[in-house]
């Protein structure tokens, strides 16, 4: 496979929707698994909460076992400028093919408005299918997160998959760094390679938000 096309394409789809960078997409708790080698996908959402909304999405490649991903976030409001998102995902223990997998994450975050690194973070993810059949899937994080703006933290997550029926899928899950983060909703399946996703969320903290998330998930062909 040739990776400078599908980069530029991928450059190109970041531009039209400008994204976060975060490992579990939509979804704050990552898992352990990475994009199939020689692939790539993109993951994009859109976030709507007071007093603006997020427009987000997140394309990455595997090159040679290690995943590699460029996002863009923007936000609609004048509060937040574009961040500009990089990060480095490599399974060790593969979940794909197995009961239980392990990764590990680290990206970095750039401040396109104010031109200034905006902060790093690293992560753990483990993963777990409770029966043969992956039905009933746990996801497991520990990482650190530091921003440029407030001290660093342990961050630490647990999200489950309930497998509905072929197609749909609920989502739950619990996060926390500076803040503590829920989030509940279903996915729903399009064909072998494509999803979408209806999340509610909320945050506790020294600023209460919640909101509403539709993501779309693609896997694209070789």
């Amino acid at each position: 496979m040739s990776f400078k096309p599908t980069f530029a394409l991928l450059g190109a789809f970041a531009a039209a929707t400008p994204s976060l960078a975060r490992a579990g997409a939509s979804l704050y708790v990552d898992d352990a698994a990475v994009t199939s080698r020689g692939h790539c996908q993109v993951e994009s959402w859109m976030r709507g909460y007071a007093p603006g909304n997020e427009f987000s999405s997140t394309p990455a490649c595997n090159i040679r076992g290690t995943e590699f991903g460029v996002g863009v976030s923007a936000y609609a409001h004048a509060a937040r400028g574009s961040i500009v998102n990089l990060g480095v995902k490599r399974a060790f223990h593969d979940f794909d093919t197995q009961r239980w997998g392990i990764a590990a994450s680290i990206g970095a975050s750039w401040d396109s408005g104010r031109s200034r690194f905006d902060g790093w973070n690293a992560n753990i993810p483990a993963s777990i299918a409770l029966d043969g059949e992956r039905n009933t899937v746990v996801h497991a994080n520990l990482g650190w997160s530091k921003p440029r703006h407030a001290r660093g933290c342990v961050t630490r997550g647990i999200g489950i998959e309930q497998r509905l029926d072929a197609r749909w899928t609920l989502l739950g899950e619990a996060y926390a760094d500076h803040a503590t983060i829920t989030q509940i909703g279903l996915r729903r399946a399009i064909g072998d390679n494509a999803s979408l996703d209806l999340l509610s969320g909320h945050q506790n903290g020294t600023t209460p938000s919640s909101w509403l998330t539709l993501g779309f998930n693609i896997v694209l062909a070789n």
